[in-house]
């Protein structure tokens, strides 16, 4: 928005926005008001009467505090009516669901709301900005992708899980959806539309425009997806509360050396997704120094996010077949979907094709001859 002149104001913490974006926070633009000046005289002045008010005594001293009052009053004032002009004049307010509801946009009203990620809010969280007297609502999501995230068992299985947006899906309000994926190399497109959009899905790129990238060899350099079997053992992590697989963090080491050195690829251009926190540790451990620059996420912090080419790490591996919260189908649907020109998985398929999400994945990658067996030891 700020590329095609829109007045956009980002209202949040400077310290937790995109540092190219820090400029167009509230907080910034405070700092270059006109009114700034003002404000940081008037600041000094209660400073230096600050500092006086310990000499003081008796009547002079009760009137320093009264003008130390009245110089805060004074401050205050500076401080709302810079907001004020600054909200003022925005066309658009960026802010999350709930920091809408912050004090600094009391008595102001939006007539117009657009959600993005709307399926990864809740419902409360969307009301919010809702109740801010909107009359036109625009939610943008995909509820076949990751739900909200809701730390509380009991609250989730209280039905806050599910997002407004589908709320009114299963209501029987038609999405209007957006068909054309500019993202993914066809081949990459081609299983999760087929599985999770029943093929209305059509592809705006051409395989021409997605070349897989020189660093391993891939089982079909027209299709760039590999499979890596690594038959790893899983463990608890040392905090007890995740988990973690060094044989596979080891291999993605691995890959992500060869495909930096292959030479099309700068490490802004390759991400590391993994269900498990405690493998982001281990993976991160694991990478030389001189890549530490590279993006390694949870699966759930990935959604919204496409790299050129997507590391993923399944981590569990263990003959009882059991993959935990990796068997969530919409998790399975955003870790296939980031990648634009190579997709690498690297995992137990036997442990794997015990879930019926995974099985299908597999046998398709069979089907397409992409199980990259020949990378299994050494690449």
């Amino acid at each position: 928005m700020l590329d095609r002149g829109v007045r956009a104001v980002r209202l949040g913490q400077p310290v937790k926005v995109r540092e190219e974006l820090r400029d167009a926070t509230l907080d910034a633009k405070m700092q270059t008001h006109p009114l700034r000046k003002d404000l940081e005289h008037e600041i000094g002045m209660i400073e230096k009467l600050r500092r006086k008010i310990k000499g003081m005594k008796g009547k002079e001293k009760g009137l320093a505090h009264r003008d130390l009052k009245n110089s805060w009053k004074i401050v205050r004032k500076y401080e709302s009516q810079m907001r004020d002009e600054i909200l003022d004049r925005a066309q658009i307010l960026c802010c999350t669901c709930i920091g809408s509801g912050h004090e600094i946009l009391d008595g102001r009203r939006f007539s117009r709301v657009l959600i993005d990620e709307a399926t990864q809010a809740t419902e409360p969280a969307s009301l919010v900005p809702i109740s801010r007297g909107a009359r036109q609502i625009v939610l943008i999501g995909d509820h076949k992708q990751l739900p909200p995230t809701v730390i509380s068992r009991r609250a989730e299985s209280g039905g806050l899980a599910r997002s407004l947006f589908e709320r009114m899906v299963e209501m029987g309000v038609i999405p209007m959806l957006l068909k054309t994926q500019y993202r993914m190399h066809p081949i990459i497109s081609e299983f999760p539309n087929s599985y999770f959009y029943s093929g209305q899905l059509e592809d705006g790129v051409n395989p021409d425009e997605r070349i897989a990238p020189n660093g391993i060899s891939w089982p079909d350099w027209e299709n760039p997806i590999a499979f890596i079997p690594v038959e790893g053992n899983e463990e608890i992590s040392p905090d007890g509360a995740s988990k973690e697989n060094h044989e596979e963090a080891s291999k993605v080491v691995s890959i992500l050396v060869d495909l930096i050195d292959g030479g099309n690829l700068e490490t802004k251009d390759i991400g590391i997704i993994t269900p498990y926190a405690g493998q982001v540790r281990a993976i991160r451990d694991m990478i030389p120094e001189s890549l530490q620059s590279i993006e390694v996420r949870t699966v759930d912090g990935y959604q919204g996010r496409e790299k050129e080419v997507i590391l993923f790490s399944c981590v569990r591996s263990n003959n009882e077949g059991k993959i935990g919260f990796l068997s969530d189908g919409r998790r399975l649907n955003v870790a296939l979907t980031r990648a634009k020109r190579g997709l690498i998985v690297v995992g137990n398929h036997n442990t794997l094709r015990n879930d019926e999400n995974w099985n299908k994945w597999l046998e398709y990658i069979s089907e397409k001859n992409l199980q990259a067996w020949h990378l299994k030891g050494g690449i």
